[in-house]
């Protein structure tokens, strides 16, 4: 029985961009030639973070990119999805690329986890809008419902506070969690563990949630976002 919808993007969110330097010296669980206080040891340390088992480089019609992701992770998500415990839906701009180059590199299944077709990649039309026009459009749609399903909606940019106050103002049937994780890293295991007790009871969760990973904000100022 289907418990929750999840909607994931994927960079930044799977495919993390942890610093060149520290993926170089080994990347996740490798922090010790750096200097005690340097906030990266924390960040890194692989009881926050996942290790980034997976690297490989994709192809798709706009060039070539070196994609890094946790195999763990990847697979407890479609595990998920496999059991019917979950509805996993992509919600990304790699949206053309989903099931011919993403998911057989995850190992997941187009026939489980769906892509939603959100923006036009020809025209881009609703790309800059279309994520959030999507989480709204199902919460709509599960207001409608005599049992109406909790979301999750996990997104490194755009799961932010007026995003949050949009969604809230349609009051939601079943509670929504918003997500988003430090792009170095992807999804946190803390962050997991917080889907996770989601899937499993929403019930003491506020109608709307939104967890930033504590390091997103100091980042997002350093690089300029």
């Amino acid at each position: 029985m289907v418990r929750a919808v999840i909607y994931t993007d994927f960079d930044g969110v799977l495919n993390a961009f942890p610093d060149d330097k520290v993926l170089r010296r080994g990347g996740v669980g490798h922090t010790q030639w750096l200097k005690e206080g340097d906030p990266r040891k924390e960040l890194y340390d692989s009881e926050r973070a996942f290790p980034l088992t997976g690297n490989e480089q994709v192809r798709t019609g706009h060039g070539r990119f070196r994609v890094h992701w946790s195999r763990e992770l990847a697979g407890m998500m479609h595990d998920l999805a496999l059991s019917g415990s979950v509805e996993l839906n992509w919600l990304t701009t790699w949206q053309p690329y989903c099931s011919r180059v993403l998911d057989p590199m995850l190992g997941w299944d187009p026939g489980i986890e769906r892509t939603v077709v959100w923006y036009d990649p020809v025209t881009n039309e609703r790309r800059w809008t279309g994520k959030l026009a999507e989480i709204m459009s199902r919460v709509r749609f599960e207001r409608r419902q005599q049992e109406p399903l909790p979301i999750v909606w996990i997104d490194d940019e755009e799961c932010c506070f007026s995003a949050k106050m949009q969604i809230e103002s349609l009051e939601p049937a079943a509670p929504v969690l918003m997500v988003r994780p430090d792009e170095r890293i992807g999804i946190s295991r803390r962050q997991w563990q917080l889907i996770c007790d989601f899937i499993d009871d929403s019930s003491g969760f506020l109608p709307v949630s939104l967890d930033e990973e504590s390091t997103v904000r100091d980042h997002a100022a350093h690089v300029g976002l």
